[in-house]
Parts: C-alpha cells; structure tokens; sequence
C-alpha cells in the first residue's frame, strides 16, 4: 500500500507540475582556430556538459572575436574562452554580459627567425610585429608591453594582424620582423628555426610588479541566460572544472580530440596537448578577480579600452557554488 500511495503522490506532483525538470539548453561557442580549440574540442568529446545533465549546442566560430559579437546577437549563450580584450570592452559599454570564468592563460613567447640581427624587444621600434588581431587580449598585452617596458608609443611599431599560422608564414616570407606566437604554435612549428627574445610571462610581471601570466581568455556569459538558470550556471562551471582536470590527467584523450576536431597531425597533437596546464585554467578566486582588474588597468592605459570594468560584470557566484558539485 506504500508504494501504491508513493505512486499516486508521483502522478499527482506531476501533474501539478512538480515533474523532474528538463535538463536546460546552453549554446556554448568558442574560437575553433585559435587556442580555445583543444579546450573545446576535449569538452565535445568527453561530454562533461552531458554529465552534468545539460543539453548542450556547440557553436563554432573562425574569428577571435566572433563568440563575444554572437552573444550580444542572442546566438550563443556561454563562451568558453571569449578574449579577454573583447569581453572587457562589452563589460565597460555595458552590454548583458558577465565574466564568470578565466579560463585561458597568455603564455606566448616574443620570436624572430634565427639569423635576425634582432636581439631584445627594445629593437622593435620601427619594426612589423606580428600579433592576433586588433581587439584580441593577445594584441592588447603585446603592446602594452612595448609600450610599457619600453617606451614606445603604439605608432613606433606596425602591428601586423593575423591567426598564428598566418603570422608564422608572414616571419617565414620576412614580411614582418618578429611575432607574439602561442607557445602552442610554437610547438607545432619544430621545422621553423626561430629565436626567442622574450616572454609574455617575463615582460607581465616586469610591468605588473606579480607572478604569473597575463588573462587571455575568459569564460563570457549571457545575463539573461545567467538569470533563468542559476543552478544550471553553476553546473557549466563545474563541467568546465571537470574538462579541466580530466585533461591534464589525459593528455592521449586531448590529442585524440584535437586530432578528430582540428585535422592536426598525431606528432603536432601531442605537442599541444603537453602544454594542457599551462596554457588553460578554471578559475575564479578573489586573485583572479584582482587579476583582471589589473589588467582592464593596463589595457586602458595603451588605448585598448575605455571607461571602468564595472565589478557588475565580474560574477563569481557560479564558480563559487559549482564546488558542491562534482
């Protein structure tokens, strides 16, 4: 008689509209040329969204700065490595968006080809500088350096945009004299014989006076999308944690979903897939927060952005509550 009356409470809670819930749909887009692709590519391929019970559409995108306009189109919902440039500036206009996530460190390196007679930084005034494009958290850091530990102003030098691949062809064909390259492409490029002549790690603690690497991409998220699913915010976070240290324990199954996703070679796969911890993270701390605030600072101070970072636009709420969850 138990279960008989269980089952009728059941049937009658449903009907009153008190049925499980359906999992909630979140569009997730990223840059699937760029850095974001073997984060992405390893989130696709394990389901970590899936598993936490969410309905997940992946949105790819061939520009840097594609996901941050989609969302303020309504198109995407969540970006998993929106540049930090970009979602600055959204944050500053205004517009309906929230940082909840870092999720991308800017570990690039400063490099030349081998027989340049080009030795330090200070030797670019003057010079083409490859960088990504205009806008990207890459350029503004690039010349924020220059500009900062060198004393140039922004039209001492020519920044040259274009994606990794193109600015390593470009230092090929000595079109451009040096490039900020990920460490990523690097990599990925044994066969070109380039020579490092400084560091984004080095240069960011020498302007900033503190460890660690300068934020290059954040997770970005919709507020209209943030204030329907609330726990469901949380539970994205909790997916990405979980991509996050399921990937630097699975170096293989990166490599695998880089190779599936990218078309990239099995040697060049591995490669990327080593440099998993350095390059990504999933965090939002307090030192996160400050970090970013530090760096809104230094871009505004080079032109790259303009007006405050409200701390509106800084959300912690879902990285908080997403640790009760597994």
């Amino acid at each position: 008689m138990k279960l008989a009356r269980l089952f009728a409470c059941a049937v009658a809670f449903s009907a009153l509209g008190f049925a499980p819930a359906e999992a909630a749909k979140v569009r997730i887009g990223y840059w699937s040329s760029g850095v974001s692709l073997g984060f992405g590519s390893y989130l696709e391929a394990g389901k970590f969204m899936e598993k936490q019970g969410l309905e997940v559409e992946y949105v790819k995108f061939p520009d840097v700065n594609a996901p941050t306009k989609a969302m303020a189109a309504g198109s995407i919902d969540f970006a998993i490595g929106a540049s930090a440039g970009s979602a600055f500036s959204v944050a500053s206009d205004g517009l309906p968006m929230s940082i909840v996530l870092v999720t991308q460190a800017a570990d690039l390196d400063f490099v030349v080809l081998q027989d340049s007679p080009i030795a330090s930084l200070a030797e670019l005034k003057g010079k083409k500088v490859g960088m990504s494009p205009a806008g990207s958290a890459t350029a503004a850091i690039a010349s924020a350096i220059l500009v900062n530990n060198y004393g140039m102003q922004t039209a001492d030098f020519q920044a040259v945009p274009g994606n990794d691949s193109r600015l390593a062809q470009f230092l090929a064909q000595k079109d451009i004299d040096a490039a900020a390259l990920r460490t990523v492409t690097l990599a990925l490029l044994p066969d070109l014989k380039l020579k490092k002549i400084g560091t984004f790690r080095e240069e960011w603690k020498k302007l900033t006076k503190k460890d660690g690497l300068p934020v290059l991409g954040v997770g970005l998220m919709s507020n209209d999308w943030l204030k329907t699913n609330p726990a469901d915010a949380a539970k994205v976070v909790a997916a990405m944690r979980n991509a996050f240290n399921a990937g630097k324990a699975d170096k293989a199954g990166v490599a695998k979903a880089l190779m599936e996703a990218g078309n990239i070679p099995e040697k060049e796969a591995k490669a990327y897939a080593a440099l998993w911890d350095g390059i990504y993270t999933v965090s939002m701390e307090p030192s996160d927060i400050a970090s970013l605030k530090a760096e809104f600072d230094v871009f505004k101070g080079v032109g790259v952005v303009k007006g405050t970072l409200p701390d509106s636009a800084l959300v912690a709420g879902p990285y908080e509550q997403s640790k009760s969850i597994k």
